[in-house]
């Protein structure tokens, strides 16, 4: 081990020095090559060898890479930071860390809902599945219409939203009025779905799905089509099944996943039903 300071006490070589400070050759070359660290002592054959202080500085340089910190402003030419310089860099430091928790966060929570959905899809079980309005995405809806259709601003909305392609997510919305057709095929409209409460939060523009403002259950179910705008009425039968009420709100559905099976692309998707009054 290393032993005492400055050029004193006993010096160690590069390679054993390595393992000391944890760091590889390549670092250790790397850091000298920056002239962030200097070896304690060169011998005349080339071979170098470092001091309890090197350690240090190695720790030091760790320790601050660790929190963010770029190796440039170590370099000697760089004015050393003062403590105030240091407390705003922590200070920024956390900002940045904070938003990438958000970001970790929203990550995992849809990860864990579409691993959900995506599980149930394989069991492909026949009962409904019942929720509380809480414990799904409230959706909201984008929807760029083409008779009214302003180039410029559906830019800057798309620009908006895409700041959080973690929240986004490919929706559609059917109109109750076609469930009581004679036609085998619901055409659905196709958008973007971001969560209500984040739209909001962040000044998103966006259109509230009307399936949003029960308050009573929802029902759900996990269905594929080979199309998210022509859906089969077959794959919204047990949805339709579960209430003897007509439908006055939107069913409001998201796709899961897109899969190759059969010879054929298969779009699954969600499907909610709002049963509240």
């Amino acid at each position: 081990m290393l032993t005492g300071g400055g050029n004193c006490g006993n010096m160690v070589t590069s390679k054993k020095f390595c393992a000391i400070s944890g760091i590889t050759l390549e670092t250790l070359r790397h850091y000298i090559d920056l002239e962030l660290l200097k070896p304690a002592k060169v011998l005349a054959n080339g071979y170098r060898e470092f001091s309890i202080d090197n350690a240090v500085e190695v720790f030091y340089l760790r320790h601050e890479r660790g929190l963010g910190a770029s190796l440039n402003q170590f370099h000697p030419e760089n004015e050393a930071e003062s403590l105030a310089d240091q407390d705003a860099r922590y200070q920024d430091n956390l900002v940045q860390l904070q938003k990438q928790k958000a970001l970790l966060e929203r990550q995992i929570e849809r990860n864990l809902y579409y691993r959900n959905l995506i599980q149930r899809a394989i069991h492909q079980k026949e009962q409904l599945l019942h929720l509380n309005v809480e414990q799904l995405f409230s959706l909201s809806f984008l929807e760029f219409s083409p008779a009214n259709l302003d180039r410029q601003g559906v830019l800057e909305t798309i620009e908006k939203w895409m700041q959080f392609p973690e929240l986004l997510h490919l929706a559609f919305r059917i109109d109750p009025e076609q469930l009581i057709s004679d036609s085998d095929i619901v055409e659905s409209r196709v958008g973007l779905g971001i969560r209500t409460d984040f739209a909001k939060q962040n000044g998103l523009p966006y259109a509230e799905a009307e399936t949003s403002c029960g308050s009573g259950k929802m029902a759900m179910i996990v269905s594929r089509s080979e199309s998210l705008t022509q859906i089969p009425r077959t794959a919204l039968t047990s949805l339709l099944e579960c209430t003897d009420q007509p439908i006055r709100r939107e069913l409001v559905g998201r796709l899961i996943t897109r899969v190759q099976e059969d010879g054929k692309l298969w779009y699954y998707f969600s499907c909610s039903l709002d049963l509240g009054s």
